[in-house]
């Protein structure tokens, strides 16, 4: 063929046209076939799939446990149209549990399921690894296990850590009866560092059995799903100890040497509760009540909300009055008051021995016309012989001295 032909044929539409049907028709044909072609897929880790198990639960207080394969291995055919992109996530081995009623140990066979995109009843199942799946059918139940939490982390100095509060303290679990017998208490952990206020959290929890090992909490159902844990945080105060006086008799914290065992206690409390404590007051110490020392043993209480951390309960205090005498009087003047309209009253006692407390030079001018008695009789309810211990020495004239201790007086009591 000369040159002049082919440049022809090559410039000719109707040539191409041809050319281009030939090369469509033998493609087509092509793909045709191999798209057609039957291969085989091998699709390993294909995901196990129960159906049915809320039916199992909801009406028959069932569960599945313990299945032997969570994955199979499968070998498939079919045309590399209908199965050649397939992956093994794309196919399900499905057990149908709805049948089941009692609960035994099981081993049944599995069923593939493909994706919409895939002629399932063209494709053939050419091996199964394994070919089964055994599990177990136990019962469902319940039970309420105690709550342990435990703080890991730590205060910032000058802080207290308290007892840990948490709610609920205890659990209720649902699952396998088979598995809620290992479980002992659930157990949370907090750790925070350096705490300086109280602090509530919501902490994750795990199931635990007798000897502390943590258990999977697959396949059981819990009331709650955190524990909320309150870390109490106090601040730390050293206070001075404060013995309180109720002064008389000549006697005032000026002209009194207090000496207590502990001079301060440490206290723990809110900051807010802190702030107004500068003292621990204890007493009082009634001045009247001895002649010139004595000791006690006083209690030391606290404010509500702030705790003791010294451990300290009492405070030994010795006190002793300075610059001050003693001396003893008789008193013959007399005289009772508030005693009831329908009762009369005849004095039986009618001298009494006193002891007074003043400086040397007020007691060198005292005398006995200076000295009362005074009975208060208005408890008195009936006739007889009264004796009281409600009696007042009065001192005249003289504001800084007065008679220490207790005195007694006895009246006879009739009617009016």
């Amino acid at each position: 063929m000369t040159k002049k032909k082919i440049s022809k044929l090559l410039n000719n539409k109707i040539f191409w046209a041809v050319i281009s049907l030939v090369a469509s028709l033998f493609i087509w044909v092509y793909m045709t076939g191999t798209q057609e072609e039957v291969i085989s897929r091998d699709l390993n880790g294909v995901e196990v799939v129960f159906t049915g198990e809320d039916t199992l639960q909801s009406q028959r207080g069932l569960v599945i446990t313990d299945v032997s394969d969570l994955t199979v291995d499968v070998t498939i055919s079919g045309t590399r149209l209908n199965i050649g992109r397939l992956t093994a996530d794309d196919v399900k081995a499905v057990i149908n549990v709805t049948n089941i009623t009692s609960t035994s140990v099981y081993n049944v066979s599995y069923t593939l399921t493909f994706p919409d995109s895939v002629d399932a009843s063209a494709v053939t199942v050419t091996n199964r690894s394994p070919s089964t799946v055994g599990f177990q059918v136990t019962r469902m139940d319940s039970k309420q296990v105690p709550v342990e939490v435990q703080f890991k982390g730590s205060v910032a100095e000058g802080y207290l850590l308290g007892d840990l509060e948490y709610e609920p303290t205890t659990v209720t679990v649902s699952g396998p009866l088979t598995e809620l017998e290992s479980i002992d208490h659930v157990y949370a952990e907090v750790t925070i560092d350096n705490l300086t206020e109280t602090r509530t959290v919501d902490a994750n929890f795990d199931i635990v059995d007798a000897d502390g090992n943590v258990l999977d909490k697959d396949g059981l159902e819990f009331d709650v799903s955190t524990i909320s844990v309150t870390i109490p945080v106090s601040v730390i105060k050293e206070v001075p100890i404060y013995v309180t006086l109720i002064e008389g008799a000549g006697a005032t914290r000026e002209n009194t040497i207090i000496t207590p065992d502990v001079q301060t206690i440490t206290i723990a409390g809110d900051a807010s509760e802190l702030d107004g404590i500068n003292r621990i007051e204890v007493g009082p110490i009634d001045l009247t009540e001895f002649e010139l020392t004595n000791e006690y043993d006083l209690p030391i209480a606290l404010p509500n909300n702030v705790e003791n951390i010294s451990g300290i309960e009492s405070v030994h205090v010795t006190v002793e009055i300075t610059g001050l005498e003693v001396r003893s009087y008789t008193v013959t003047n007399i005289s009772y008051t508030g005693l009831p309209e329908e009762y009369q009253a005849e004095l039986v006692t009618h001298s009494l021995t006193v002891r007074i407390r003043a400086t040397s030079e007020v007691l060198d001018s005292l005398s006995s016309s200076n000295l009362r008695a005074v009975a208060d009789l208005s408890n008195t309810t009936a006739t007889g012989t009264m004796d009281t211990s409600n009696v007042e020495i009065r001192v005249d004239g003289f504001t800084n001295a007065g008679a220490v201790g207790t005195y007694r007086l006895t009246f006879n009591v009739t009617r009016a």
